[in-house]
């Protein structure tokens, strides 16, 4: 089908693309059409496209260079989440929402005291009449401050085993009753934000699945979070708020000098080549063997995400061990290269120098943990992989009530 479907693609585009339509003309036509995201469902602006079609689309959209669908939270997490979760109502408000209307998501799951162990969520939801009560606290949410909408993990039956009583919502930012504080790190961005809701409200029609069975919503929510690494997750488009009334040239001139050089993947490996020439200590032993490592580790998430696309062929929608791997390796390639710059670089690599690739390096170098820690730690895709997939025995639990007491025999 790849052939056909490559051909109808480029007569739709070669016919519709006109870099001086406004954007938000633009977004609604390729979703009115089905061709901003072929793969969703025929009814659900779609084209139901296996992963092959989908990407035979996006390569002859790149080639023509129209811009792509908005990218983001929404279309990459939340609307496989509503076709497999969501009732028809929620479809047809969310979907548009995000599709042309430039409406934008964030989760908001993670808490001070329950990062990695969301089971343990603490965030309450109070039924009153037709609308829930949320009382509580989130924090790590990105772009907190900007968004229209968060997916909200919260706990609705406190007496419940720990990985029941839990319900998962959709939540509009914009209300009395929520508190949004920036988090600013070391790099000087504040991208995170802390959340605080006090007797904020959602609509009943706004429960994603059941309720009480928010955990296995999460679950989904977590596959594809961690498959969102993968490259083939995202139609490329821009993430954020967007002027929907600017003309789509002027949107790609602008996203096309916002992506610097300092971005992740090929970004930094060029970045890291610049840096080699600055600097000159490319021909070192040790400077070999980081980037023959570094090119290794690349061609393993080539293979990786060969077998994420050859898993969605077979019919499975959420990869198994590929999601974590596809999250460690991740993880592992951006290491590699935060030490193969700082190692050519020498003793400029701690400097923060504001003109030239060094200083974008050093925001990279110092961004470059989280990458370990979002969507999941390193440790714990480590676990997923060892217990889930290996079948090895699992970690023994902690039991905060239980009381060791120590031997004072003399």
């Amino acid at each position: 089908m790849a052939a056909g479907t490559r051909d109808d693609a480029k007569r739709w585009y070669q016919k519709q693309w006109d870099p001086d339509r406004t954007v938000g003309d633009w977004f609604a036509l390729l979703a009115d059409s089905g061709w901003g995201y072929p793969g969703w469902p025929t009814e659900w602006f779609g084209r139901s496209m296996d992963r092959a079609d989908v990407r035979a689309v996006r390569e002859e959209r790149k080639k023509l260079g129209a811009l792509p669908p908005p990218s983001g939270i929404g279309p990459s997490l939340l609307a496989p989440m509503l076709f497999r979760h969501g009732t028809d109502d929620q479809m047809r408000r969310f979907l548009p929402a995000m599709a042309w209307k430039g409406e934008t998501f964030c989760q908001m799951l993670s808490e001070p005291e329950a990062g990695s162990d969301l089971a343990g969520v603490t965030t309450t939801a109070t039924l009153d009449g037709d609308e829930w009560v949320i009382n509580g606290s989130k924090i790590w949410t990105s772009k907190a401050n900007e968004v229209d909408y968060g997916m909200l993990l919260a706990r609705t039956d406190p007496d419940a085993p720990k990985h029941r009583g839990l319900t998962f919502f959709l939540i509009a930012r914009d209300q009395p009753g929520i508190d949004v504080r920036p988090l600013r790190t070391m790099t000087g961005a504040a991208s995170f934000n802390q959340v605080f809701f006090d007797d904020a409200r959602i609509s009943v029609d706004d429960v994603i699945g059941a309720p009480e069975d928010g955990w296995t919503v999460t679950r989904t929510f977590l596959a594809l979070e961690k498959n969102s690494y993968n490259p083939d997750a995202h139609e490329g488009g821009p993430f954020g708020k967007v002027d929907l009334h600017q003309t789509c040239a002027q949107l790609q001139q602008r996203e096309q000098a916002r992506r610097s050089a300092a971005a992740q993947g090929r970004g930094a490996g060029q970045l890291i080549a610049d840096l080699i020439d600055k600097h000159g200590h490319g021909i070192t032993e040790l400077t070999r063997a980081r980037r023959a490592r570094l090119h290794t580790w690349r061609r393993v998430m080539g293979y990786t995400n060969q077998r994420v696309r050859a898993t969605r062929r077979q019919g499975n929608s959420l990869p198994g061990f590929e999601g974590p791997m596809s999250k460690l390796t991740v993880s592992t390639i951006t290491r590699e290269q935060r030490d193969l710059g700082l190692e050519t670089q020498g003793p400029h690599g701690m400097l923060a120098d504001e003109h030239g690739p060094s200083g974008q390096f050093h925001h990279f170098f110092l961004s470059s943990p989280a990458i370990s820690i979002a969507g999941g730690t390193d440790e714990i895709q480590r676990n997923h992989l060892a217990e889930r997939i290996l079948g090895l025995p699992k970690e023994p639990l902690f039991d905060p009530n239980s009381v060791v007491v120590e031997d004072k025999k003399t």
